[in-house]
C-alpha cells in the first residue's frame, strides 16, 4: 500500500495483484496540527448539535403537557366543584372525589410548570402560570353556569372547599382579578426580557451579533448608565459605541447588536445579555 498526502486530500493506491489499481481519496481536513483528530470532529459536533436540539424538543414538550395538566386541574376545581360531597367528623372534613383537591393540585402543577418553563419564558414566567390558571378557572366557573350546576349566588369552594366558600359572582370577581394580574406580569416580564435580549431584533437578518466588552461606567439612574461597547463586526472592523445598559451587564459575557449597514450607530446597537448557563455535567 503506498499513501500519498498533499492539500486537503490524501491517495490510498492498493496493488491488488494483477496489475489492478484502486484509488481512494479521502478527505482530511484543513489543519495538519491536529491530525487526523480533524476527521471525527465534524461528525462528534453533529452529535452534540441533534442532542441540543433533541433536548429543546423534550423540554417544549414537557411544557407543552405541563400547561394542559394545569388547566385541566383548575378547570376541574370550578367546574366539578359543585358536585364534591364532604365528610366532616370531630378530626376535618374529607373528600374522595378528584375535584375537592384539584385547586392543591393546581398549585403544584403551577410552580411545576414555572420550574421546566422558565427557561424560555423567563420574567414572564409567573405571569403566564398565573393567568394561565385563571382563565381556566373562569371558564370551568362558566360552563358549570352554563349547564346549570350552579347559579351565581351559590356557595362554592375553589381552594380548600372544604373551609373556603364563597358564591360563585365573588369567585368570578377573584378570578377575573387574577387573571388581568397575571396577564400584566406576563406582558411586562416578556417585554422586559425582549429588551435585555433583543429577540426580536436578533431574528431579523438586518442585525448581527458579536462579543463585546463593556468599558466605563457612567450611572443614569435606574440601575442603568452609559459604557462604551467595543466588538468586531463581521468583516473584522473594531468598533466603539456608547450606550446604556443595566448594571447586570458588567457582570457576564455580553453581545452587541448591531445593524449589519451600520455596525457604529448607537442609535440601532443594543447590548445582549444573554441567559445564565447552568452548570454542565461532563
Amino acid at each position: 500500500m503506498t499513501r500519498v498526502t498533499g492539500g486537503a486530500a490524501a491517495a490510498r493506491v492498493l496493488d491488488h495483484g494483477q496489475g489492478a489499481v484502486c484509488t481512494d481519496i479521502v478527505r482530511v481536513g484543513s489543519a495538519n496540527r491536529r491530525g487526523h483528530r480533524d476527521l471525527y470532529r465534524p461528525r462528534g459536533l453533529n452529535n452534540r448539535v441533534s442532542w441540543k436540539n433533541f433536548g429543546r424538543a423534550l423540554r417544549g414538550l414537557a411544557c407543552a403537557l405541563l400547561g394542559v395538566q394545569l388547566w385541566l386541574l383548575w378547570y376541574t376545581s370550578t367546574y366539578d366543584a359543585s358536585t364534591v360531597t364532604w365528610v366532616c367528623d370531630i378530626e376535618g372534613c374529607a373528600s374522595d372525589q378528584f375535584a375537592s383537591g384539584a385547586g392543591v393540585l393546581g398549585l403544584g402543577a403551577g410552580v411545576l410548570f414555572g420550574l421546566v418553563s422558565g427557561r424560555a419564558l423567563r420574567r414572564a414566567t409567573a405571569g403566564v402560570s398565573v393567568a394561565l390558571g385563571a382563565v381556566a378557572a373562569l371558564v370551568g366557573c362558566y360552563r358549570a353556569l352554563a349547564d346549570g350546576r350552579v347559579e351565581r349566588s351559590t356557595d362554592m369552594g375553589v381552594l380548600f372547599s372544604a373551609f373556603v366558600r364563597f358564591p360563585v359572582s365573588t369567585w368570578l370577581t377573584v378570578l377575573w382579578i387574577l387573571a388581568g394580574a397575571g396577564l400584566v406580569a406576563a406582558l411586562w416580564g416578556g417585554w422586559f426580557s425582549l429588551r435585555r435580549t433583543a429577540g426580536l431584533r436578533r431574528l431579523s437578518p438586518r442585525y448581527a451579533t458579536a462579543e463585546a466588552e463593556l468599558r466605563g461606567w457612567s450611572s443614569v439612574g435606574g440601575g442603568r448608565g452609559e459604557v462604551t461597547a467595543v466588538f468586531r463586526d463581521a468583516k473584522g472592523v473594531r468598533h466603539e459605541v456608547p450606550t446604556v445598559v443595566d448594571r447586570i451587564a458588567l457582570t457576564r459575557p455580553v453581545l452587541a447588536a448591531y445593524d449589519r449597514a451600520r455596525p457604529g450607530d448607537a442609535a440601532r446597537l443594543r447590548v445582549v445579555v444573554p441567559r445564565r448557563k447552568g452548570p454542565r455535567l461532563r
